[in-house]
């Protein structure tokens, strides 16, 4: 079995605005802001900052403006691509990117 991990240095860690839209309920997610490396098609590389849903930012509150891994799930919805931490996983310090 293969997993999907991502790289990155731990910028920042937040909770998304709650609201509510027809009548329901949006947000309060526990988000994380990973800096990392995206290669380009022509050999170089940009920095990016992605932003990731996980179940438990008391996991990573500890990692702030460190390297770290986690593992990741992707999912497409319209014409955005969604990125998420699966439940219950914990993040990884390394010592460099």
């Amino acid at each position: 079995m293969s997993m999907l991990s991502m790289t990155g240095k731990l910028i920042h860690i937040f909770e998304s605005p709650k609201g509510e839209k027809d009548g329901k309920e949006y947000g309060g997610q526990d988000k994380l802001q990973v800096l990392g490396q995206v290669a380009l098609p022509n050999g170089e590389s940009k920095n990016e900052l992605i932003t990731l849903t996980t179940h438990n930012k008391n996991h990573f509150s500890d990692c702030v403006g460190q390297n770290i891994r986690v593992p990741i799930g992707i999912f497409a919805q319209a014409k955005s691509v969604t990125y998420f931490i699966p439940k219950g996983s914990k993040p990884e310090v390394i010592d460099s990117l």
